[in-house]
């Protein structure tokens, strides 16, 4: 390996998945040991998960195991990653999902060639009990090489945007010169990664190529929101720090994009409680909440650029109750 140029860097977090490593780390050994490195990042797994990785270690020359001696999150486990990638392009996975291995080199090569700061793929989904394809959003269609502002404009435009960062080959210079990490400390991280990121490469490229397989659980995020009510204090705190990316005069396509995005976020948090049936406390808390945050979450609303997100933001701050009921009723009209 040594004198041989390491193309890639494969970060994956690995937290209570020990049901799903093998098979994640199946999808990513087979990918040449000469110029890949696959970077696991045991962030103080209770389960399995440090056998498994010190047998494919042993087994693997390119697989390289990181221990965090506790639990620090899954952005942390990221940035740990992050710190030690030779590679010159970079891939997060999720280590209960799945790479196409066949197809990854070639997007590296198509990366290295174009110049490209970020390269995006298609992605799948797929159901955890039956690995049977699920039904996906809409894709955002190819492109030729085009600024990121340009194109998180629009992908926002065309509401295909995907914040989630897997899809995405990053080069890791570009990462390293614009300080881009992982924000610690939040839940749905990538939205204060991939905005920023798009804001600032100056090359992009989308490929329709298949690269990742996203692995569902039952449940998911409705489970996730119906659980507990903590997470409308990161949607806000992530809504301030999208605003601040927004700053200057006059802003840019992808800036005015942002400025939509981050007020739709604020306002589904009062939506959320509608769209995924909240009840008992999770339902109070959330709503104690809304009444405590409702001014701040108008005004970003207002603030969005858009007539339809003033109107809501209004009509949010008039009563956060009317706001509800109107949600409800709209919902069940389409």
């Amino acid at each position: 390996m040594k004198g041989m140029p390491m193309k890639l860097s494969i970060i994956i977090p690995c937290y209570r998945v020990a049901a799903y490593l093998p098979a994640c780390l199946d999808s990513v050994c087979m990918l040449p040991p000469d110029s890949v490195e696959i970077l696991c990042v045991n962030d103080a797994s209770p389960d399995e998960c440090g056998q498994i990785l010190a047998g494919y270690a042993a087994r693997h020359p390119h697989v390289h195991v990181l221990t965090h001696g506790e639990n620090r999150g899954l952005s942390a486990a990221r940035n740990t990653g992050l710190d030690a990638a030779q590679g010159e392009y970079v891939l997060f996975l999720d280590s209960d999902d799945l790479l196409c291995a066949d197809v990854t080199m070639g997007l590296v090569d198509q990366a290295q060639q174009g110049r490209l700061d970020i390269l995006q793929a298609a992605y799948m989904l797929f159901d955890d009990g039956t690995d049977q394809e699920l039904p996906a959003p809409p894709m955002a269609r190819p492109t030729a090489v085009i600024t990121g502002d340009a194109c998180l404009a629009m992908q926002c435009a065309q509401g295909v945007f995907e914040p989630m960062t897997v899809i995405r080959l990053y080069r890791r210079g570009f990462l390293l010169q614009n300080g881009l990490r992982m924000a610690e400390g939040f839940l749905f991280e990538d939205e204060l990664f991939t905005a920023p990121a798009f804001l600032r490469a100056g090359r992009v490229q989308v490929s329709d190529v298949l690269l990742y397989r996203y692995r569902q659980h039952g449940g998911g995020i409705m489970g996730g929101f119906a659980a507990s009510a903590g997470w409308c204090g990161h949607y806000l705190r992530i809504v301030e720090r999208l605003v601040a990316l927004c700053a200057g005069d006059p802003l840019t396509p992808g800036q005015r994009a942002l400025r939509k995005r981050a007020a739709a976020i604020a306002l589904s948090i009062p939506k959320n409680i509608v769209a995924y049936r909240l009840a008992g406390d999770v339902r109070r808390e959330t709503l104690g909440f809304v009444r405590v945050h409702g001014r701040e979450i108008a005004g970003f609303a207002m603030s969005g650029g858009s007539v339809v997100l003033w109107v809501q933001g209004v009509l949010l701050r008039v009563s956060p109750s009317i706001f509800m009921k109107t949600y409800a009723f709209l919902r069940r009209l389409r």
